[in-house]
């Protein structure tokens, strides 16, 4: 199974990049995609921008405004399946949430459902329901469930170091977080967590690193995280990748960064569990049982060795596509699990993506079973 995440920086934009949703989503070649800054508003999710044929899809997009602007932040996540119904795939979840303070509704349409995903966050007394609904309400979280581990697909805020009122954001956003996480782990889910943190933890992860670059708050709080430091999670990457260096997913986008690669990584895959050949003993865990490799897909870097110089007659020659890459992590022995549907966050149940195919499709499968069942 391979997982991939990916900030696109604009869905709308890469679609067009590619010529279709499909032919993005083949192009990275994953069992689990989970895209970041898909830029979409809910009234901007049409079909061809949020269906493709042989995947799944959850949404998050952006409830609030920024400085006017509705359409920026977003995340989702696709899983290619062969089936939607009664699949016994681990790709395809067996339930979705969006957002992670349990606040929302688990439907992309405006009614709210039942929550359906594994847990509910504790210890947010001190958090107002609107304020949580601040922290959910910019499209920044899909968590899905697939039995063997929870994913979270996270887009982690930025926040300028003057701006005291989004760093108070940020750092409730990853409190709140971590509480999620950590209630999980106390029930004995396994987590993966991936996407763009915005966040490069160590200065081996940054190009221009200072002496006082790890002090940062957000970097502290990220390397508490791991388990070196008494946490309970893996940088997985650096994990596998421990010395290497100049290993970045982001460049400036309007200073010719990415040619003289001056960038940083804050696209990330954690993960944090036991195995699941519920061993006890030491070395034995989600990382090193399950994690094959992991590595950035240097292949959708915008500017290439051998490519033109960017910067022509004192100009910035603008580059086609995201300012990140992707990164990938491919795991091995992930049994399949009990047949399922896919979850009610699901695309294809959103009315205006056809509600009477679905509806056909389940009927269908229904008179196949019935049929099965005869012989």
């Amino acid at each position: 199974m391979k997982i991939v995440t990916y900030n696109v920086n604009g869905l709308r934009p890469r679609v067009s990049q590619f010529g279709s949703l499909r032919k993005l989503l083949d192009s990275l070649d994953a069992d689990i995609i989970c895209l970041q800054e898909t830029k979409l508003s809910r009234q901007e999710m049409r079909g061809d921008l949020v269906q493709a044929e042989g995947y799944e899809s959850f949404f998050s997009c952006t409830r609030t405004s920024d400085k006017g602007r509705t359409g920026y932040s977003g995340v989702a996540t696709f899983c290619r399946v062969k089936a939607a119904f009664l699949s016994n795939e681990v790709a395809l979840p067996v339930s979705a949430e969006e957002g992670f303070t349990g606040v929302l509704g688990n439907s992309l349409e405006s009614g709210s459902r039942k929550n359906q995903c594994p847990s509910t966050v504790e210890g947010l007394e001190d958090f107002t329901i609107n304020e949580l609904l601040k922290i959910d309400g910019e499209g920044r979280c899909i968590i899905t469930d697939h039995v063997h581990f929870v994913l979270f697909n996270i887009y982690g805020p930025r926040a300028e170091s003057d701006d005291t009122e989004r760093v108070q954001f940020k750092l409730n956003f990853f409190n709140i977080l971590q509480k999620r996480w950590d209630s999980l782990l106390c029930q004995g889910r396994r987590i993966f967590v991936v996407g763009d943190l915005n966040i490069a933890p160590s200065a081996i992860d940054r190009c221009d690193a200072g002496p006082d670059f790890e002090k940062n708050k957000f970097r502290t709080w990220f390397r508490s995280l791991l388990v070196r430091n008494g946490g309970l999670f893996y940088d997985v990457f650096r994990e596998k990748h421990p010395e290497r260096r100049e290993a970045y997913t982001c460049w400036a986008t309007n200073s010719g960064a990415e040619e003289f690669n001056f960038g940083s990584r804050i696209d990330h895959i954690l993960s944090a569990g036991p195995c699941l050949h519920e061993e006890e003993n030491q070395g034995h865990s989600l990382l090193t049982c399950h994690v094959e490799e992991c590595d950035i897909l240097e292949l959708f870097r915008r500017w290439k060795p051998g490519d033109t110089h960017r910067w022509k007659a004192g100009r910035n020659v603008k580059l086609e596509g995201s300012d990140h890459v992707p990164v990938y992590m491919r795991l091995v022995e992930i049994p399949n699990i009990e047949k399922h549907n896919t979850p009610s966050l699901s695309t294809r149940y959103c009315a205006q993506w056809g509600v009477d195919e679905v509806k056909q499709i389940i009927v269908e499968q229904n008179d196949e079973n019935n049929h099965n069942r005869d012989f």
